[in-house]
């Protein structure tokens, strides 16, 4: 089987085009610049299949508990999330109930290969640094309560052990477990430095959910933070959910650290909906707004989300890509020794997952076998309020103005995604003008506000000649000063509008809508369709009414506001770029621009003018005298006068040259 995509993801880099050729349930071949396959990705990229080293539960089951077909469900659930590898985790409890746990997942582990052995979070933690593990079941690392613990069931699943390295005892543990081929985590922790540096030395290998349930580092006493994040030998994992860890630090820790990895630290509450309440670790613990389970207290109890999700909260907390995702997929790997998983080459398993642009997974292959495809899931909106920011109002100023940037690179980030689709957009609206066609903008409020500024300021800038770009504003003109009530559900409106300006074949229309299902502006892509014109949407939602009608959508999915429902904040910045992108590119082709000059402006003040002297001498090389005089010769037009001065041409014969290249200045020049 060949797997094509537009995009690779290695599992430390991006490529592509590529395909993936699977044989035997691994990966044969990587094929680089293969666009055609047996199987055709038709946007995105795929993936190695993520990797979640904690994951004590998911969709309303608990590892601690689950059995038979519980863990089938869990296995499923998270291969259709893009999980094809992670480790079930159990909390602090009394042996006999850590052993009966253990049998059972081993009884699914037969079943499903996703399940890579078991994470023991416990119970060899500090007292003090329990977070949700009941205290009344801890116990020291001392050899017979570890080898208590290692009975058969448990050592033929075991591959990851939490410790807090301060213990007595605990330092012997680390170095039988590695004897064994555990690996060691450390973790729910007050040690010191020094007792880090002894762990390190025993063997531990990585660090159990950085900056959570351990003493903060100082400027002189790093302890298992700092040294989690600058010791060569350690691999810090850190919950991704951006509430264990503010959006901040988890910027801080990817960027600084190479090794650190992403984990969900989900439990029975992920994938629930919000305010669901179970119990975890013999205590009632509730789904909270943010996507992490709290208890009674407001004690976090572990998140709530699935690793996917986590991905892309830290894409969203400003974190590369490939950053993001090979922290969910190869340093995990890496982490447990797992070289044939975690990326996509040769001889891998070809555990594979196809992401949408959006980060969302839409199609999981495990061992080369198709999952079920993702199901559909409700994206966040514009209009979404956002459930962290129920205290905006009481924040500080500059706070404030930190979120509103910060959502201003989210919306932009949206906007790149969407370049391809803009691109095609340009190259459709730029072949209607060559051939004598006119662009039509149609928007309400916000959105049609934009793109009545956008035709009007197209006519200095490039000089385009009035009705070339036509503004459809719900409400009319006025509406640009003054709502006007009603005029956005006004479809008739938007209909009366293009048979007044003789809309047809010829002509393009975009139509700008935050939400996409605006129904003056739906009702202009409809009339503009059926008249055969071509069709554009600018929209920031996903899957609208807009974007399913038009024939080229522009979906910059730019998330919610900060202030919900407010589309003129980021939706608005991102569709006022996407305008300006848009009718720039369509002028380039045009011949209205030659290199950065706006050489088709029109020179209407003092300042415009100082600004056309300077493009003629530049353009030309003649001298200022001689630039100004062509200028006052060719009515302050740039193209003409750089023409006569370069080619010696009068006027009339300057604008004939310009009428027979298409206006092009390039071509213009290059003419024999």
């Amino acid at each position: 089987m060949l797997i094509a995509a537009p995009r690779l993801f290695l599992g430390d880099r991006f490529t592509g085009p590529g395909a993936v050729e699977v044989e035997g349930g691994r990966i044969s071949a990587v094929r680089p610049g293969v666009e055609q396959g047996d199987v055709t990705l038709t946007h995105g990229f795929l993936a190695p299949g993520l990797i979640d080293l904690q994951v004590n539960g998911a969709f309303g089951i608990d590892c601690a508990t689950a059995s038979g077909a519980a863990w089938d469900q869990l296995a499923d659930g998270l291969a259709a999330c893009g999980v094809t590898g992670f480790l079930p985790t159990l909390i602090t409890a009394p042996l006999p109930e850590i052993a009966a746990a253990a049998c059972r997942a081993g009884e699914a582990a037969a079943r499903h290969a996703a399940i890579l052995g078991l994470h023991l979070e416990g119970p060899f933690l500090a007292p003090g640094k329990l977070g949700a593990h009941p205290p009344s079941a801890l116990l020291p690392p001392t050899p017979d309560l570890l080898g208590a613990l290692l009975t058969p069931a448990i050592s033929a699943l075991l591959r990851l052990v939490t410790i807090a390295p301060e213990l007595p005892g605990a330092l012997a543990a680390i170095a039988a477990l590695r004897a064994r081929g555990v690996a060691v985590a450390l973790g729910h922790s007050a040690a010191s430095t020094a007792e880090v540096r002894a762990a390190i030395a025993a063997g531990a290998g990585l660090v159990t959910h950085l900056f959570n349930a351990q003493t903060p580092m100082t400027a002189r006493a790093p302890g298992l933070t700092g040294l989690g994040l600058t010791s060569a030998h350690l691999s810090p994992c850190v919950i991704a959910d951006g509430v264990h860890v503010a959006p901040e630090l988890l910027a801080l820790a990817f960027t600084a650290c190479p090794r650190a990895i992403a984990v969900s630290d989900s439990i029975l509450l992920a994938g629930l909906e919000t305010g669901a309440r179970h119990e975890f670790g013999g205590a009632p613990v509730t789904l909270s707004p943010q996507g992490v389970g709290v208890r009674a207290d407001g004690t976090l109890a572990g998140a709530a989300i699935t690793l996917d999700e986590g991905v892309r909260r830290l894409v969203k907390a400003g974190i590369a890509p490939e950053t993001a995702l090979a922290a969910a997929s190869a340093r995990p790997a890496g982490a447990l020794g797992l070289h044939d998983r975690g990326v996509i080459a040769p001889g891998a398993r070809a555990d594979l997952v196809w992401f949408d642009d959006e980060f969302y997974p839409r199609q999981t292959w495990l061992a080369g076998q198709p999952g079920a495809p993702a199901p559909a899931r409700a994206r966040p909106g514009t209009e979404t309020p956002r459930a962290e920011l129920h205290d905006l109002d009481d924040r500080p100023s500059f706070e404030i103005v930190q979120l509103f940037l910060a959502q201003e690179r989210a919306a932009q980030t949206a906007l790149g995604r969407a370049a391809p689709a803009l691109a095609r957009l340009i190259d459709g609206v730029a072949e209607k003008l060559r051939a004598g066609g006119r662009l039509f903008y149609a928007g309400a409020g916000t959105s049609g506000r934009l793109g009545l500024l956008d035709a009007v300021e197209c006519g200095p800038t490039f000089g385009v000649e009035p009705g070339l770009i036509v503004p459809l504003l719900a409400g009319g003109a006025g509406a640009f000063m003054e709502a006007v009530e009603g005029a956005e559900d006004d479809g008739q409106a938007a209909r009366q509008a293009l048979n007044a300006h003789g809309f047809g074949a010829g002509d393009a229309l975009v139509g700008i809508a935050a939400t996409g299902r605006t129904p003056f502006t739906l009702a202009a892509l409809e009339e503009a369709r059926a008249r055969g014109g071509l069709t554009g949407a600018i929209v920031n939602n996903a899957a609208s009414p807009m974007a399913s009608e038009a024939e080229i959508a522009v979906e910059i999915l730019s998330g919610p506001e900060i202030i919900a429902g407010s589309t003129r904040l980021s939706a608005g910045s991102a569709q006022k770029i996407a305008l300006n992108i848009l009718s720039s590119a369509v002028m380039i082709r045009q011949g209205k621009v030659h290199g950065p000059f706006m050489v088709d402006m029109r020179a209407t003040n003092t300042k415009l003018k100082q600004r056309a002297q300077a493009m003629v001498e530049r353009l030309s090389g003649a001298s200022a005298r001689d630039c100004a005089l062509a200028l006052e010769a060719s009515d302050m037009h740039v193209k003409s006068a750089v023409l006569m001065l370069r080619r010696g041409l009068g006027f009339e014969e300057a604008r004939t040259l310009l009428a027979n290249t298409s206006g092009s200045l390039r071509r213009a020049l290059r003419a024999g």
